[in-house]
């Protein structure tokens, strides 16, 4: 039996659907994404469902992105991993042990496309679904949500309230086929209007029309996130030069030392820096300490000195 998030690779496949060949080329995403899909297990599931869900299936495939969903032979789950495995993508499935079929190396109701080497099963334990709901979304870029009954809406609204007070900024959308989620939209709507919700209703759930459109839009928000994280570049504030350090430039020898001395006084250039601002702060004090007195001694002797020179001139005269 496998352990809590052990990844399981079973042996070989038989041939799936043949709904590949009619199916374009599509070319591979610049970021490989893991996406987790949610959709009915139902075999009573209507065709214009399942056909959303191999198109997705197909679509993440073939931008290079990972498939995680319930593992499922039934509903869109199975028709989702048909479409996965014909657009030559990677699934993992996620299923409790209590599927274990006698012991075996095999789970009862788990898609053929894992009895194959390529895909992964990943065996949740647990006497409830806690842990294998957190097992599909663990290590997930985005969320994509088809048609299903109350299994795939309890997962959708754990995720929704998770992200809409904070537990996680995974982006969610739901593939909305024939309408199938307007009802959802409406009491986003409603509970906002009513001022029961901390954020917007587009920035807990978004819905797309198709499986496609919900790729490129998970696409689309990764890749803005990224333009938002660059680090921004720091500025650089400087002071205008003053007027005693632009005539430094045509002074030479010691007179260059006594004007260097008071241009650090009366202005000089300075960075911005809020690293080095606190040393910069006492280092500076200390400099323009150390020139006032150097000026008022400088002053001082040249009072001084015409002192002593006038008293010369009244002598003589």
């Amino acid at each position: 039996m496998a352990s809590t998030s052990e990844e399981k690779k079973i042996d070989p496949m038989p041939t799936t659907a043949a709904e590949s060949s009619t199916m374009p080329l599509i070319e591979k995403a610049p970021t490989p994404l893991r996406i987790c899909c949610y959709g009915s297990s139902s075999s009573r599931t209507p065709k214009k469902y399942t056909d959303a869900a191999y198109n997705l299936g197909y679509h993440l495939a073939q931008r290079g992105h990972t498939c995680v969903n319930g593992a499922g032979n039934a509903g869109c789950m199975a028709a989702m991993n048909r479409g996965a495995n014909d657009g030559d993508g990677a699934i993992v499935g996620v299923i409790h042990e209590a599927f274990v079929v006698d012991g075996s190396d095999w789970f009862e109701g788990a898609h053929s496309v894992f009895n194959t080497t390529k895909h992964r099963i990943i065996t949740a334990k647990g006497n409830d679904l806690q842990e294998r709901k957190k097992l599909l979304v663990q290590g997930a870029d985005g969320l994509v949500v088809l048609p299903g009954g109350p299994g795939t809406w309890d997962e959708l609204w754990e995720m929704a309230c998770a992200r809409h007070i904070g537990f996680h900024a995974m982006p969610i959308v739901c593939v909305n086929v024939d309408g199938y989620y307007d009802n959802f939209k409406s009491i986003l709507v409603r509970a906002h209007e009513d001022e029961l919700l901390y954020k917007l209703p587009e920035d807990i759930l978004h819905f797309e029309e198709s499986a496609e459109a919900a790729v490129k839009w998970i696409e689309t928000y990764h890749a803005l996130e990224a333009t938002k994280q660059q680090p921004e570049q720091k500025k650089v504030i400087r002071r205008r030069t003053s007027m005693l350090k632009r005539m430094q430039s045509n002074l030479s020898g010691s007179t260059m030392t006594v004007w260097g001395r008071m241009s650090s006084f009366f202005g000089d250039d300075v960075c911005d820096d809020d690293k080095e601002g606190e040393a910069a702060s006492v280092e500076t004090k200390s400099r323009r300490s150390a020139t006032l007195s150097g000026i008022t001694m400088f002053a001082a002797g040249v009072s001084v000195g015409l002192l002593a020179a006038s008293k010369v001139g009244l002598r003589k005269m």
